[in-house]
């Protein structure tokens, strides 16, 4: 049984776009994923876990990068039913910084790559058997695939456009950025009618005040996930390959406004 993650700091503009994502988007996936049948992910820090399930699955994988996502992994194959409680919340320190945001989501996305490369191939020998998993599968692979050419295209974009401007061709140039303005304008609309969706079914619609942090939560948030896949895949295969732990990781620096302590002190002191 799997809760509720939301951030508890607001104390940048990192951690208030933070809340747009925890307080509404993750919601709405783990609905959906549920629909048939499956959860990508347990929340790592608000999870209630069957001991008999924990034993079943020879417990928690110390050499992955997210634990909580491979264990996830293991019970829903093993046969045990994940669910999703909304109502039983728990409050989390988030990152207050890009960088710190950044180096979170590298991790996550190394141990979803993984997770991926990992235990999907068991997974797809018996379809039928696994089928609520195969659908998390198919997603989060195309969603890797959709990273990459994300970057691709921008590569080629800024390429063409650097080439236009130094041709001083300014009908293709003005062209190019007139359709990116439409396409980034559609993305914003359809982002924004998600979250306003996602924050109704989650909260009844009360995380709609956090929702003047949208636009930089749809431009930019997307734009670190997919930063996140082009820099980790590659390592994260070699480390597969070469069979090395990947599970040891540091924390994202802890607010000062929460903690009350200045950056630097030991918690103990």
């Amino acid at each position: 049984m799997t809760g509720n993650m939301l951030s508890i700091n607001k104390t940048t503009l990192v951690a208030e776009a933070q809340k747009n994502e925890l307080n509404s988007i993750i919601g709405l996936i783990k609905r959906s994923q549920l629909s048939y049948g499956g959860l990508f992910a347990f929340s790592g820090a608000n999870t209630m876990y069957r001991k008999a399930a924990v034993i079943d699955v020879g417990g928690w994988q110390a050499e992955q990068p997210t634990e909580d996502i491979a264990i996830s992994w293991d019970m829903q194959t093993a046969g045990w039913q994940a669910y999703f409680a909304p109502h039983i919340r728990f409050f989390m320190d988030v990152p207050e910084t890009l960088p710190e945001l950044v180096k979170q989501r590298r991790r996550w996305t190394s141990g979803g790559i993984y997770v991926l490369l990992t235990k999907s191939f068991s997974i797809l020998r018996h379809p039928i058997k696994h089928f609520s998993m195969v659908p998390i599968i198919i997603d989060y692979g195309l969603s890797i695939i959709w990273s990459l050419f994300y970057w691709m295209s921008m590569v080629t974009f800024v390429v063409l456009q650097m080439g236009y401007l130094i041709n001083h061709d300014w009908h293709r140039l003005l062209s190019n950025l007139s359709f990116s303005g439409i396409f980034i304008t559609i993305e914003i609309l359809v982002g924004l009618i998600q979250l306003v969706q996602a924050s109704y079914f989650n909260d009844g619609g009360r995380s709609l005040k956090y929702i003047a942090f949208a636009p930089w939560y749809i431009l930019i948030y997307w734009m670190v996930n997919t930063y996140t896949v082009a820099v980790e895949i590659v390592p994260t295969i070699r480390q597969i390959i070469r069979g090395k732990d990947a599970g040891v990781w540091k924390s994202p620096k802890r607010s000062t406004e929460l903690t009350g302590k200045p950056e630097g002190k030991d918690s103990n002191e």
